[in-house]
């Protein structure tokens, strides 16, 4: 009889056992799926923004920029000049820009008060930090960081990420890449990635 109570005794204990380790392993799904619920809800939220169109004698290419982002200067050169430039600014914030061949290039050490540098490829930059290299849907990009200064009574400095982008199929056989820069760091590096990542060839944003 007391065998028969003790065999019953561990019975109970070992559904007490049983049922504390499934509650726990209810408690640790439920834990993987909710991280799993809030990585996704994070991705999609980084994937917000604006989809930005750009077609001109240039470029005609798509990008997704962050919120509230939008075109704020165009500028380019003279129909007439054999040197054929583009340029859009983004709020100070972000510039997308494509230097002909046929322009001459600003002094690449004079980064400063304006002057972020006049690139076609990075043999054109004085001084590229942090090189890396992206693949984008419209061609290979090269990333790094350059220092940009503004001095009036007093000098500041920004670490400004740049990328220049080997465009696969250029709309003109004059601009065979396409440059997008973080001004003053207003863009972070990462943030430019993403901006790259986002690139597609018009009507091609999927």
């Amino acid at each position: 009889m007391r065998v028969r109570i003790l065999l019953g005794g561990e019975s109970r204990v070992t559904l007490r056992r049983r049922g504390l380790w499934i509650g726990l392993g209810v408690v640790a799904l439920f834990a993987v799926v909710l991280l799993a619920v809030v990585f996704v809800v994070g991705r999609m939220m980084a994937a917000d923004g604006q989809r930005i169109s750009l077609r001109d004698d240039v470029l005609e290419i798509e990008l997704r920029v962050p919120d509230g982002l939008g075109i704020t200067t165009v500028h380019t050169a003279a129909a007439e000049s054999e040197c054929s430039t583009i340029s859009y600014g983004f709020e100070r914030k972000l510039t997308v820009e494509s230097i002909g061949a046929a322009c001459e290039l600003s002094d690449p050490t004079r980064i400063f008060n304006g002057h972020h540098g006049d690139y076609r490829s990075i043999d054109d930059v004085a001084d590229p930090r942090d090189i890396d290299e992206v693949d984008t849907p419209i061609g290979a990009a090269v990333v790094f960081t350059q220092t940009y200064s503004e001095c009036t009574n007093y000098c500041r400095d920004w670490d400004e990420p740049v990328a220049i982008v080997a465009l696969d199929d250029p709309v003109s056989e004059a601009h065979g890449s396409v440059v997008l820069r973080g001004d003053r760091a207003e863009i972070s590096r990462d943030e430019l990635v993403e901006i790259l990542e986002s690139l597609r060839p018009l009507d091609g944003f999927v």
